[in-house]
């Protein structure tokens, strides 16, 4: 696609959100006036972060926005593209994969035709392991079956797990724990809104030498998105396993969609592990609402300053395409910045609290 219809087309999508924006302000932080709209922003939130969006564009006047985050602009056989990288210490604790395994062989239900009564019950008469369950002549194919998928590569036990129990189940998730940390691909995207809008930002984040390294391409201009796509991915290969949060219903659907917009080849069908089902599942009862940011809070310890609500992204990041002036990028990148390093850390919690309840139960 030429470069004169992108840019056309960037007006367009400015054009349509400054008339049209997708949040709705909440007068007097009436949580009973939140209405239908699926990002509602409280009216002090979204005056405080216009009073700091002042600040950063005067602030950023006089800057370019390659001298504001010190990046790279690179060149692919899709064209230009701009690339910020960060070195963060986020050291991986390996799991003990022998005591994940132990509990995967307590699982009798991995067995077709047993269920958790039925699980129960073979327990209470001394077949407490798939080992035993394989001495019995009725189960024994199917457990020696599930005993050669858990020999296995990681992608094949998390396929079984995936296949038994679904993506979201806390035994699922625990089979990350068997992979190689370096395979692990933390990805976030910022968006100008609902599908078929372009992709403004996409953070990466993975582990080299004992540290996460986090990429970030931000489109300077709505041209560099197809190839802001592909060198993300060239990072993404048949070996990595995806982390997301909420990615299973966006962030990944999105990436795939905007890769057929370009007729990029699709993403790999690689393990993936969305993180805010588990996170549903284990804290929905002692929080408030499970975001991400609710999470950082609550549960990791993590505080955000000047955080932009997600909803604001989108008229934000029009704002730098009709000024140029990088201020309103700065917590757009931040923001992205810290849900990359935030999934590392969740992920890290979520393994550690499934498994010390599935061990006791």
């Amino acid at each position: 696609m030429a470069g004169a219809d992108l840019a056309g087309i960037g007006r367009r999508w400015q054009e349509k959100i400054a008339v049209s924006p997708e949040y709705a302000i909440v007068p007097h932080d009436n949580i009973f006036k939140h209405g239908l709209n699926r990002h509602p922003v409280r009216e002090s939130v979204f005056l405080e972060k216009q009073q700091l969006l002042t600040r950063l564009c005067r602030e950023y006047s006089d800057t370019y926005l390659e001298d504001c985050f010190f990046g790279e602009e690179k060149v692919n056989h899709e064209g230009e593209y701009y690339v910020i990288n960060s070195c963060i210490s986020a050291p991986w604790i390996l799991e003990d994969r022998q005591e994940i395994h132990a509990l995967f062989d307590h699982d009798l239900t991995l067995v077709r035709g047993i269920g958790p009564a039925f699980s129960a019950r073979l327990k209470s008469k001394g077949c407490k392991t798939l080992q035993d369950l394989a001495r019995m002549r009725k189960f024994r194919p199917s457990a020696i079956s599930v005993l050669d998928v858990l020999k296995k590569d990681p992608v094949d036990i998390f396929r079984l797990f995936a296949a038994r129990k679904g993506a979201a189940h806390p035994l699922t998730l625990l089979t990350s724990g068997l992979f190689s940390p370096e395979s692990f691909r933390f990805v976030d995207i910022e968006t100008l809104g609902i599908f078929g809008r372009p992709i403004i930002l996409i953070g990466l984040g993975f582990f080299r030498g004992g540290e996460l390294q986090v990429k970030q391409y931000l489109l300077r201009d709505i041209g560099e998105e197809a190839p802001a796509l592909y060198s993300f991915m060239q990072k993404i290969s048949d070996n990595s396993v995806l982390v997301s949060f909420n990615g299973r219903s966006f962030d990944i659907p999105y990436i795939e969609d905007r890769l057929a917009y370009y007729g990029l080849p699709p993403l790999p069908g690689t393990p993936h592990f969305d993180l805010l089902h588990p996170s549903r599942r284990l804290w929905k009862q002692v929080l408030p609402d499970c975001r991400l940011g609710t999470l950082e809070a609550f549960i990791l310890d993590i505080c955000r300053d000047e955080d932009l609500p997600g909803a604001l992204v989108p008229e934000w990041y029009c704002k730098y395409m009709e000024t140029k002036n990088p201020g309103s990028l700065v917590p757009i990148v931040e923001h992205n910045r810290q849900d990359v390093v935030s999934l590392v850390f969740l992920l890290k919690r979520l393994v550690y609290e499934w498994y010390e309840r599935l061990r006791v139960s």
